[in-house]
C-alpha cells in the first residue's frame, strides 16, 4: 500500500468508522493524520513466518504536533494496525512517531465530501472543530441548536462573524445573535424587495468550509438539502474573498 493511501485510509477510518463515532478525541486525531505523512522502515528481524520481516510505521508529524501524537500513541498504534495490510515479506510491528521536515509542511492534504443526509450534525462538528475563527453567511438562520454551539465556540474565544438576511423570516434568533456575535444584515433589494443575499456556507480557522443548500434553519432538516465540505486552501480563499466581500459592502 503506498503511504499516501496508507495515510488516507487511517483518516476515512476516523472519519467514518463506528468505533470513532463518539471517541472524545477525533477531532484531535483527524486534525494531526490530515497533517502528518507516512514512511515504512524495513526492518531485519524475521518473523517467526519463513521469509517474513517485521515493518514499523514512521508518523511523520508537524512539530508544534509532537506533544499531541505522543498523548494519542496508544491510539495511533492501534489504528496502524487495523490499517496494516500483512504480506509475505512484511508485518506489521511498532508504530513510530517523529517530526516532520519543517519544508515539507507546505504539502497539503485536500479532502472533500458531500452529504444528503444528517446534515445538521455534520455542521455542528464542523463548529466544534473551530479554534479561531467562523464565518457564516446564511440567508436564514433560526435554528436554536447551532446557535448555541456557536456559543460553546466563543466563549472558548473563537472570533465569530455572521452574515445573514435582514428579513422577518430571520427575527426568531436575529437580537441574540447581535448580541453575541459580529452580525451583517443584508436588506432585500430590487423590485418588490424580492431579492436577497441567498448564500449558505461556512468557514472554519480558513482552511476549511461547509457550504450548499442548507440554511441554518429548523424548516432544513425537513428539507431534500446538499452539503459539501472542503479541506482545500483554494477553494476556501475563494468563499473567504466572497464573505470579506459581503461584510465590507453591507456594514
Amino acid at each position: 500500500m503506498l503511504p499516501e493511501v496508507f495515510l488516507k485510509t487511517m483518516i476515512d477510518t476516523v472519519k467514518y468508522d463506528e468505533p470513532y463515532e463518539n471517541y472524545n478525541r477525533r477531532t484531535e486525531l483527524l486534525t494531526l493524520l490530515r497533517k502528518s505523512m507516512i514512511i515504512y522502515n524495513e526492518r531485519f528481524q524475521y518473523t517467526r513466518k519463513p521469509n517474513q520481516r517485521w515493518e514499523d510505521i514512521e508518523l511523520r508529524v508537524p512539530v508544534p504536533m509532537l506533544k499531541t501524537a505522543r498523548s494519542l500513541y496508544l491510539e495511533l498504534k492501534k489504528l496502524a494496525a487495523f490499517v496494516y495490510i500483512e504480506t509475505d515479506e512484511f508485518a506489521f510491528r511498532d508504530l513510530d512517531i517523529r517530526p516532520k521536515p519543517i519544508d515539507l509542511d507546505n504539502e497539503e492534504i485536500k479532502e472533500h465530501d458531500v452529504l444528503f443526509d444528517e446534515i445538521k450534525d455534520e455542521i455542528i462538528q464542523g463548529i466544534r472543530n473551530a479554534k479561531y475563527t467562523i464565518w457564516v453567511a446564511v440567508a436564514w438562520f433560526t435554528d436554536r441548536d447551532i446557535f448555541k454551539e456557536l456559543l460553546l465556540r466563543k466563549n472558548d474565544g473563537v472570533h465569530i462573524r455572521v452574515i445573514t438576511s435582514d428579513e422577518k423570516s430571520n427575527r426568531y434568533l436575529i437580537d441574540e445573535l447581535e448580541q453575541n456575535f459580529d452580525v451583517v444584515k443584508v436588506k432585500m433589494r430590487g423590485y418588490y424587495l424580492s431579492n436577497r443575499m441567498h448564500d449558505k456556507f461556512c468557514i472554519v480557522d480558513l482552511e476549511f468550509v461547509m457550504h450548499g443548500s442548507y440554511n441554518w434553519s429548523e424548516n432544513a432538516r425537513n428539507n431534500d438539502e446538499t452539503l459539501a465540505t472542503a479541506l482545500d486552501r483554494d477553494l476556501v480563499k475563494k468563499f473567504a474573498d466572497e464573505f470579506q466581500r459581503l461584510y465590507i459592502e453591507h456594514s
